[in-house]
């Protein structure tokens, strides 16, 4: 459900706040609906492989 939920991608110059909906578009102004979520974690990221190693360690 968290990823279903969009938010207009133009709502800051369009709207005076965000407005959220499960379509692809915008309801108030008809712009694209963007996912509101941030990414759960950025494959580029160098000091991944430590961080999942420490929390590893830290179960044990």
């Amino acid at each position: 459900m968290k990823a279903d939920i969009r938010m207009c991608g133009s709502w800051r110059t369009a709207h005076d706040r965000p407005v959220y909906t499960l379509g692809e578009t915008c309801p108030e102004c008809g712009a694209e609906a963007v996912n509101s979520a941030p990414a759960p974690f950025d494959p580029a990221d160098p000091y991944g492989e430590y961080r999942r190693a420490l929390k590893r360690r830290e179960r044990e």
